[in-house]
């Protein structure tokens, strides 16, 4: 089992007050192992990776796994390693420029079908590849329709896009997988600019929880901070939004709600969220 955590909110601070006051229902009890842990998120205009082997066993959390960062944007990845073991080029997220990609599941069959799977990705991206999971091939497959709408490099990438850029991404890895004659297979996955978000799962549980107004910090609960209040108390809060997707097992709290077993979901830098189709039209972005 893996688990996969993504958030989008209008104030950093306010990342640090979720985490914390999600913890509990972002625990993960029995870690895989061996297994992998990895964070990416956006620091003072750069990407940034922590990623390390999971070392222990006990519960682990990803209040923890991102202590000390103040981040608008984050997505978090805890997995059990591969055959190769839980190598650092093969721990998500897996980043390009500025997208950041994780994701849950198999493509079944990867050495029968990976040609296929490439063939469409231009060879500087293929380039970019460090590992041997299917999860960074899809990645790289995603980005190179991203290439082909114009807008990898976009500062302000439009959510249909990258949906789009998602959802071929999809699809060229099911026909490469009918070819061998293996079914489509469960899936989750994250991926981000730093702007915008979008989640993706099929016959995988992925739950939304969406927050409009401050929630409990426990930094701020504690006795010494009550006259120091943090940055957000002492903000403007009307605009305070954050969205948070994460696949998990069930059950979830009632906050978070399960998306239909195929969904596709926008988050929009105001952390607002959109549902979008998750089959590609007849047509298609051009």
């Amino acid at each position: 089992m893996a688990y996969l955590v993504g958030l989008l909110s209008t104030h950093p601070e306010w990342v640090r007050c979720l985490l914390e006051s999600q913890g509990e229902h972002l625990r993960v009890p029995d870690p895989p192992q061996p297994g992998g842990w990895g964070i990416g998120f956006y620091q003072q205009g750069e990407v940034l990776r922590r990623l390390a082997p999971l070392e222990h066993t006990g519960p682990l959390d990803f209040r923890d796994l991102a202590r000390g960062v103040r981040t608008q944007v984050l997505i978090g990845h805890i997995r059990r390693a591969g055959p190769a073991g839980p190598r650092g080029r093969n721990t998500h997220p897996f980043k390009y420029r500025d997208w950041i990609f994780a994701h849950t599941g198999d493509i079944p069959r990867l050495d029968d079908v990976r040609a296929v799977l490439l063939q469409n990705v231009p060879s500087f991206l293929e380039r970019n590849i460090q590992g041997e999971t299917d999860s960074e091939i899809l990645f790289h497959m995603m980005l190179a329709h991203l290439h082909r709408l114009n807008v990898l490099d976009a500062p302000e990438t439009p959510i249909d896009a990258a949906c789009e850029a998602i959802r071929r991404a999809i699809r060229e890895a099911d026909e490469a997988l009918a070819s061998v004659h293996a079914a489509p297979p469960p899936f989750a996955l994250l991926a981000t600019n730093g702007s915008i978000m979008v989640g993706a799962c099929r016959r995988e549980p992925m739950f939304l929880a969406q927050f409009d107004r401050l929630v409990d910090c426990r930094d701020c609960e504690a006795g010494e901070q009550r006259s120091r209040p943090c940055e957000i108390c002492r903000s403007d809060r009307r605009d305070l939004r954050a969205a948070l997707l994460a696949s998990y097992p069930p059950p979830m709290p009632p906050r978070y709600e399960r998306l239909p077993d195929e969904a596709l979901i926008g988050i929009k830098p105001d952390a607002t969220v959109e549902t979008l189709p998750f089959r590609p039209s007849a047509i298609g972005l051009r």
